[in-house]
């Protein structure tokens, strides 16, 4: 069964996450795509509506919907692809769920890899977080949910550089860099959106992997710290697995972020996995590898851990693999 890639979209209140999605919206590489509010999320799509729906479900122009969720993001999600396939809804290729401006991701995604029909029937793209250029500076300063919507992003997307003062936005992007060194960032400018621009991929991986890492900020409320690992050839199933259980049981909830790219053996391409504060969201199977290179690529994010136990915890998979006679690269 296919499952359907979802994106969760976050950003600091004001910080435009719903002007950018209303330019994607209107967008024909854009068709067919549901997106989802986050209860007490901000609302700025009124002017796409065509029509409303029953459940506060709405078709927007370009074949897309919306809709609120009114509890937990599962049950919304069963529900949106149920009526799809009785004939109720259009269907829709990807999911976009828009989080509240004080949400934590980490909270939101956790909710969503708990439930086995998300596992099941949703695959998890990645996180984009929307970043205020003017205003990024004073928020991380003041607020530990914007601090957390950077660290657990793939891709960073800049707003409001046009009204920003230049030297300001050269030290966003350094404190982004500083927070999340892993992610993609890009300016963002509404009306020159592109799908590639925002979704994320596989190649986002191993182009953070190929970046040099930078210091995460030390003055954290709450400590973030990084490690990866990039090495060749293929892994057995039932050491990575031993080895997952073995991270995953030591580091539980401090384990705010991991992600791979591996080459497991005995399947065709690389499968990417997903870990948020813990816990494992179900493997994604490629069919073929998205670059040249074929190289397997870990990233962990902690918190309230010391880099040293993440560094600890992927020199552990180096030394098993290093004793079935493939040896990969040097921890970063």
């Amino acid at each position: 069964m296919n499952r359907i890639p979802l994106v969760l979209l976050t950003g600091f209140l004001g910080s435009g996450k719903t002007t950018m999605l209303n330019a994607l919206l209107a967008s024909d590489e854009f068709r067919e795509t549901a997106v989802v509010i986050n209860e007490f999320g901000e609302v700025g799509l009124d002017h796409l509506l065509v029509e409303q729906g029953a459940d506060t479900v709405m078709l927007l122009e370009g074949g897309c919907l919306c809709c609120r969720a009114r509890g937990s993001l599962a049950p919304t999600l069963e529900g949106l692809l149920r009526r799809s396939r009785d004939g109720c809804l259009p269907p829709f290729k990807r999911v976009v769920v828009e989080t509240s401006g004080l949400s934590d991701p980490a909270t939101v995604l956790e909710g969503l890899i708990l439930d086995a029909f998300f596992n099941h029937r949703i695959s998890l793209s990645g996180v984009v977080t929307v970043v205020d250029g003017r205003a990024f500076l004073r928020t991380v300063e003041a607020h530990i949910e914007a601090r957390m919507q950077v660290a657990l992003a793939d891709r960073l997307l800049i707003s409001k550089a046009d009204i920003a003062d230049a030297d300001d936005m050269t030290a966003v992007q350094q404190v982004l860099t500083a927070i999340n060194p892993h992610a993609r960032q890009s300016v963002m400018h509404p009306r020159a959106m592109t799908m590639d621009m925002f979704w994320p991929s596989a190649l986002d991986l191993p182009r953070s992997l190929m970046q040099p890492l930078g210091a995460m900020c030390s003055a954290e409320p709450a400590p973030l710290a990084t490690a990866s690992l990039t090495f060749d050839g293929a892994i057995a199933p039932d050491l990575l697995e031993a080895w997952l259980d073995h991270t995953i049981g030591l580091l539980g909830s401090m384990l705010l972020r991991m992600k791979a790219m591996l080459d497991i053996e005995g399947a065709p391409g690389p499968t990417v996995l997903h870990v948020v504060q813990g816990l494992l969201h179900q493997p994604v199977d490629l069919t073929e590898w998205p670059v040249s290179e074929q190289r397997n690529r870990i990233v962990l994010i902690g918190r309230d851990v010391e880099e040293q136990i993440l560094v600890d915890a992927l020199a552990r998979l180096q030394e098993t693999i290093r004793q079935t006679g493939r040896i990969p690269s040097a921890v970063h």
